[in-house]
């Protein structure tokens, strides 16, 4: 389930400049170089594990992006806590010395 929520979000996220912009500035004042979300590509190698990766990295500022009142119907796109540790152990078990 965390893989299609996060695909979707993705999409969301990237479907406008006015979303990338406000989701660029969630990560302004914490990170140096801001990064968006990534969708899953057939044709690119790892691009699941990549899709799992990056949002867990992301997850923060994707929660500050949903508390912005004009993009609260998608805050149910969200991966709940309980899915969270699921993706932190997939990736430590699938991806245990680059996680």
């Amino acid at each position: 389930m965390a893989i299609i929520t996060q695909r979707t979000l993705a999409v969301v996220i990237t479907l406008t400049p006015s979303h990338r912009n406000k989701f660029i500035d969630c990560q302004k004042a914490k990170v140096q170089i801001a990064v968006l979300p990534i969708m899953v590509v057939k044709t690119r190698w790892n691009s699941t594990l990549e899709l799992l990766k990056q949002p867990y990295r992301l997850r923060e500022y994707t929660r500050e992006w949903l508390k912005n009142p004009k993009y609260s119907d998608y805050g149910p796109l969200f991966t709940t806590q309980d899915e969270w540790t699921i993706v932190k152990y997939v990736l430590e078990v699938l991806w245990p010395l680059q996680y």
